[in-house]
């Protein structure tokens, strides 16, 4: 299974303040949910909690330190209980979506990296990790200008490595 981490920062990493994204973008937006189709992917609770209606009816598994804690998705306390879940479904793909901790957490193990860089650059309360130390390969890009669609031009990159640490699954 490939364990991806998709995520849209500005150009200084920022990705949120306040448990919320800066920005709307419809075309950065429909490429993220194009990309995520309807693979399951890890939400760190916080994250979830602060944006519990945008994921209603769908594929969230909820990562979390409290071992006790309860919502209408599937919770874990480690990403190998959500990755073995996943794989136990038959799914080819998790995908990390944030926040940030999650995204440290998750690097180590991410295999596919889908990276919407957003000409954006207000300070927030939430950054995306660096990257760039891993061995990165460049699998695809684009750019996207502004237009009725995008309010902000931004940029994507695929880039994919071999994980550092394999998860231990059975």
């Amino acid at each position: 299974m490939i364990l991806s981490s998709i995520v849209a920062m500005g150009k200084n990493r920022v990705i949120g303040k306040n448990n919320q994204m800066m920005w709307s973008i419809p075309s950065e937006y429909q490429f993220y949910r194009q990309c995520r189709g309807n693979h399951y992917f890890i939400i760190g609770r916080k994250n979830y909690e602060g944006s519990v209606a945008l994921h209603t009816n769908e594929l969230a598994l909820v990562l979390s330190r409290q071992k006790n804690y309860r919502c209408d998705h599937p919770c874990f306390t480690s990403i190998e209980e959500a990755a073995q879940f996943v794989l136990e479904k038959g799914e080819s793909e998790l995908f990390i979506i944030g926040g940030s901790e999650i995204y440290q957490l998750a690097m180590p193990y991410i295999h596919r990296l889908y990276l919407s860089i957003v000409d954006y650059s207000q300070e927030g309360d939430a950054y995306f990790p660096p990257h760039e130390g891993h061995a990165w390969i460049l699998k695809d890009s684009f750019k996207r200008v502004k237009d009725q669609d995008t309010p902000i031009p931004w940029e994507f990159q695929l880039l994919e490595k071999e994980p550092e640490i394999s998860l231990d699954l059975k």
